[in-house]
């Protein structure tokens, strides 16, 4: 998800490094330092959703990884919202488009049968 989120001007190394860790169990004991890195980077106005998206996968990955202590339990629930608000906030059609296909058919249309 937050690798779908990056846009090609939001790239530093602490959002970089979410995906590769969440993208390997083994790492996911990384989580909490990560998490350290991202809070620690400066933000400006245009990467806090980002950033805070960064935040939210590194802390479900410390978690799931098991060390204590636990982050917020909640951290999950909040990533496909803040996932839906990066899309209906960014002016880029292909940011939006890669947060659409990482969220599939989530939420669900207004229309839908």
């Amino acid at each position: 998800m937050r690798e779908a989120a990056v846009a090609d001007g939001h790239r530093t190394p602490e959002l970089d490094a979410v995906p590769v860790m969440a993208a390997d169990r083994d790492e996911w004991s990384r989580g909490r330092e990560l998490f350290g890195r991202v809070r620690g980077a400066g933000i400006d106005a245009e990467d806090q959703l980002v950033f805070r998206l960064a935040e939210l996968v590194a802390k479900l990955a410390h978690n799931a990884a098991g060390p204590w202590p636990y982050s917020d339990c909640h951290a999950g629930w909040e990533i496909g919202p803040l996932a839906c608000r990066i899309a209906a906030a960014s002016a880029d059609p292909a940011l939006r488009g890669r947060l659409e296909a990482a969220l599939g058919d989530w939420p669900p249309s207004e229309n839908a049968v």
